[in-house]
């Protein structure tokens, strides 16, 4: 149960706030403390991010290179076994005794031009014999003349015995195309040397398969020996200055025991990252190496990306953390300053609450003056006016006695308006007991009581059912009673009378309308209707003192709303009143 009532310290100070330039530091401590969080879980999120694309990239790169080493790997192994398969034949074939020394050239020269037929990346094929004297010498259609064939390597062959296979080193004709020679042994069942049998492998076809494969164009495959002497790269340019792939391959089986090997080198004027290895069943190694900006621009592209993207972040963290602080520092400038006017309103409140406690206490001195004070001159008029008819009537002329009546009215008159002034004083000081009300059981009471004491009047009275209110029931009921009599009043020549109180939600309030068919009033005179002692009816016979529509506009308005009247002349009169849905009540009565 809430009620109302006055603040019981109206002196009180003002509730202390912290020092503006304590809490403008605290805040700006907390923006920045807060700022420098989520910068360092960025930072640590990007570098998470681009260690991890590293590892990716890196692992990307070994997997693209090491798939195109593959490639070349086998498409080499593939060739060069053709180029032995062929070798081999020849060889036997010289090494096939013959009596018949122009048979064994025919034979070789047709054997010859069947291989480069089979297989056109075998441009040249030449057989000698035990004495180094060329037996044959068959060059593809379309190659040119001059092809710079070395000398054969019959000593190597005597010296190496278990070798069957020597690679010379690339050799290049006029027209600007590279063969690497490939050597092969002829002996026969005893392991004599018997002559050597000679073929040119173009590398056209190497470099054309390496361009249909790369990933790349800056990807280059070059082919080494075992021993790391260079046979071939491409894309070959004026500025290449090859590695020492030898010191790379002693480096690499010192460290490495695998068929293939990444590191990284300078080749030209550039570091590349290069796949080395091993041709299977050949003395050859193939290397796929491409250059590390081209290899890290992917890494290097996202990583600048998330730079700019955290550097872009952390301004706008930063402008974002420097408005919040200028917000803190604002609001807590406008709370310092709201608190000193809190304060010094709170001190007026203080002291217009003390002045109006006086001014009640006053009014409450007042209201025991007219009471008692002159309650008791008013029934000594009152009972000598009365003594004075009684005793001595029968020595008064008829405008004597008129006097004597009109005193005793007067004085009746005036008690009854001390009675309704105490009244409308008791409203407003009254505390509110706010509870639920039934109006519309409330409003049938009151017509219940209305109806006994007039017994004879026709009166059609509709009620809304449940229609509930927060307030102070003995006000309400005050307020109902005070309109539903001046509705009973002044209906009184109606036949029937009829009055009617509804009820509807109107946002946040309820809307009240009591309606009747009376005899109304002029809306011109609307405004003296709710002032004290103000009765637009006067001389009518209706009676009334002028302060029931007073009292009942303070209930309404002491209760949160408000209360109008709309009335034409003779035909009737509507009075409207809010009421909040929700009493708005904040403290209690004091104990």
């Amino acid at each position: 149960m809430h009620t109302i009532q006055s603040d019981p310290d109206p002196q009180r100070a003002a509730e202390p706030h912290p020092a503006p330039s304590a809490a403008i530091s605290r805040s700006g401590l907390t923006v920045i403390g807060v700022y420098l969080l989520i910068m360092a879980l960025i930072i640590i999120s990007a570098w998470t991010l681009i260690t991890q694309d590293w590892v990716r990239q890196q692992r990307i790169q070994e997997i693209e290179l090491t798939s195109l080493a593959r490639a070349q790997n086998e498409h080499v192994s593939h060739t060069f076994n053709q180029a032995n398969s062929a070798l081999n034949e020849m060889a036997a074939l010289l090494a096939f005794s013959t009596a018949d020394a122009r048979q064994q050239v025919r034979r070789l020269h047709e054997q010859a031009t069947e291989h480069m037929l089979r297989t056109p990346q075998l441009r040249l094929f030449a057989a000698y014999n035990a004495a180094g004297v060329e037996l044959i010498s068959v060059r593809q259609r379309g190659s040119a003349r001059k092809l710079n064939l070395p000398p054969p390597s019959l000593a190597y062959w005597r010296q190496n015995s278990d070798s069957r296979t020597f690679i010379h080193p690339p050799s290049v004709d006029t027209s600007g195309h590279w063969f690497i020679p490939i050597e092969q042994g002829a002996r026969d069942a005893q392991g004599q040397v018997l002559g050597s049998v000679f073929t040119l492998l173009a590398t056209e076809d190497f470099s054309d398969f390496f361009r249909e494969t790369q990933l790349t164009p800056q990807d280059r495959f070059s082919l080494l020996s075992l021993n790391g002497q260079l046979l071939l790269h491409f894309p070959a340019e004026a500025n290449d200055a090859p590695p020492d792939f030898a010191s790379l391959l002693i480096q690499a089986s010192r460290d490495r025991n695998a068929v293939s090997f990444e590191t990284t080198y300078q080749f030209g004027d550039s570091r590349h990252i290069g796949v080395f290895r091993l041709l299977r069943d050949l003395p050859l190694i193939a290397v796929v190496s491409r250059p590390t900006d081209v290899a890290r621009a992917g890494f290097l592209a996202m990583k600048q990306r998330l730079v700019w993207g955290v550097t872009a972040l952390s301004i706008l963290l930063a402008l974002l953390a420097w408005r919040i602080h200028a917000d803190a520092r604002r609001h807590e400038q406008a709370r310092t300053v709201l608190g000193r006017l809190n304060a010094n309103l709170e001190a007026r409140v203080g002291r217009r609450t003390a002045e109006l406690e006086q001014s009640n206490r006053e009014l409450i001195a007042f209201s025991y003056s007219i009471s008692h004070d002159l309650r008791a001159p008013l029934r000594a008029i009152n009972g000598f006016a009365h003594a004075l008819k009684e005793d001595y009537g029968d020595k008064f002329d008829a405008q004597g006695r008129d006097y004597l009546d009109r005193i005793y009215r007067a004085s009746v008159r005036m008690g009854e308006l001390i009675d309704e002034l105490l009244s409308l004083a008791n409203v407003s000081r009254a505390p509110l007991t706010i509870r639920k009300v039934d109006l519309s059981t409330m409003a049938q009471e009151i017509i219940d009581d209305l109806r006994i004491s007039s017994p004879g009047r026709e009166v059609i009275f509709d009620a809304q059912p449940e229609m509930h209110a927060e307030g102070d029931e003995a006000l309400l009921r005050n307020a109902l009673s005070n309109l539903l009599h001046n509705a009973w009043k002044f209906t009184r020549a109606k036949r029937p009378a009829t009055i009617s109180l509804t009820a509807q939600e109107e946002g946040e309030f309820l809307r009240f309308t009591l309606s009747d068919n009376g005899i109304g009033f002029d809306m011109a005179h609307a405004k003296r209707l709710f002032q004290p002692f103000q009765q637009l009816h006067v001389n009518q016979g209706f009676g009334g003192t002028g302060i029931g529509l007073a009292s009942v506009r303070r209930i309404i308005e002491r209760h949160g709303g408000s209360i109008w009247a709309e009335a034409n002349t003779d035909e009737g009169a509507r009075f409207i009143f809010l009421l909040p849905l929700r009493a708005k009540v904040i403290r209690r009565r004091k104990k």
